[in-house]
C-alpha cells in the first residue's frame, strides 16, 4: 500500500501520538491468506519496544535495495531528509503499509500485503519473503479516531485497506454501531473478521477494470436514513474522493468527520 493521501479530522479524543521510531527486523514467517494476500511477520527485540498508536497504524517500509542483503538505513534523528539525501543506488526501497497485528511482548508485528500484478518492489519482496529476510520499520501512526458519542459509523475500503479494516472491526467495542464495506476482486479474497453484533459487514466484488466502482455504489446506495457520526475510507485516491464529495455533500457529514487515505493511484504513480 502506497500511501497517496490522508486527511485527519482534529484529534480530540486523544491529546497526541505516542510517537514514531525506527526499528530494524527479520522476517520470521509468512502465511499466505488468500490467493492475493500474504501476512509477513516481522520479528525483533526492538520490537519489544513498539508502542501502539491505534488501529489503522501505518508505517514505512524500508527493504534493501537490489543486491544488499540489509537496508542501509537512513539517519534516525532526521530520518526522512537524511533518506532523501542517500544516492537512490543505495537508498532503501520504501512504501507504506499497515499493521495488522502488534505483539510487542513477542517482540512481532504481521504486516498484511496484498499481491498486486503487475508487481511493485513491495509485493515482489512479500511474495519471495523467507525467514531471516532483514528489512526495517519506521512506526507507527494512526489516523482512525471516533468521538465517544459519535454514533454509528461507516467504514469503507478496498483489498488495500482489509488490513487496517480487519483490525478496526477488532478493537470496536462490544455496543458499536456500524456498516463496514469492504471491495475485495471476489469472494476467494474474503477473510473472517471479528465484528460486535452491531456491525453490518458487506463483502463487495470488484467490477474488473474499474478500482473503487463497486466500493462508490455500495456507499452511495445507503439508504439514507442511516445517520453516520463518523466515516473511514480508504482506497484508491479517485475513489476516496468521490465517496468524501458523497459523504459530505448529499449526506451532510461535517468535514470533521470524515477520515479519507488514498492508499494508492490508478495511474500507478507512488508517493513515499
Amino acid at each position: 500500500m502506497a500511501e497517496a493521501t490522508a486527511r485527519r479530522p482534529s484529534r480530540a479524543t486523544k491529546a497526541e501520538h505516542v510517537g514514531m521510531g525506527m526499528y530494524e527486523a527479520v522476517v520470521a514467517r509468512t502465511r499466505r491468506l488468500t490467493p492475493h494476500l500474504v501476512r509477513v511477520t516481522l520479528a525483533s527485540e526492538e520490537l519489544r519496544g513498539f508502542r501502539d498508536d491505534g488501529p489503522d497504524q501505518r508505517f514505512k517500509l524500508l527493504l534493501p535495495h537490489p543486491g544488499q542483503e540489509r537496508p542501509v538505513l537512513p539517519d534516525r534523528e532526521d530520518w526522512y531528509e537524511s533518506w532523501r539525501a542517500m544516492p537512490v543506488d543505495v537508498r532503501p526501497v520504501m512504501r507504506t503499509y499497515t499493521i495488522r497485528t502488534a505483539r510487542p511482548e513477542e517482540g512481532e508485528v504481521d504486516v498484511d500485503v496484498v499481491l498486486h500484478q503487475p508487481s511493485g518492489p513491495a509485493s515482489s519482496w512479500a511474495a519471495a519473503a523467507a525467514p531471516g529476510d532483514r528489512v526495517a520499520l519506521y512506526a507507527a501512526w494512526a489516523e482512525y479516531e471516533v468521538a465517544p458519542d459519535a454514533g454509528r459509523q461507516l467504514v469503507a475500503g478496498d483489498h488495500t485497506a482489509l488490513p487496517a479494516i480487519g483490525a478496526i472491526c477488532e478493537r470496536l467495542d462490544a455496543g458499536a454501531q456500524a456498516d463496514v464495506l469492504v471491495e475485495v476482486a471476489g469472494p476467494e479474497e474474503r477473510l473472517e473478521l471479528c465484528t460486535p453484533p452491531g456491525v453490518v459487514l458487506r463483502w463487495l466484488d470488484a467490477v474488473p477494470g474499474r478500482p473503487g466502482a463497486a466500493l462508490a455504489a455500495a456507499v452511495g446506495a445507503l439508504p439514507v436514513d442511516i445517520g453516520f457520526g463518523y466515516a473511514w475510507v480508504a482506497a484508491d485516491r479517485d475513489t476516496v474522493a468521490q465517496i468524501r464529495r458523497h459523504l459530505v455533500g448529499a449526506r451532510g457529514l461535517a468535514p470533521e468527520q470524515v477520515m479519507f487515505m488514498g492508499y494508492w493511484r490508478t495511474d500507478g504513480a507512488i508517493d513515499e
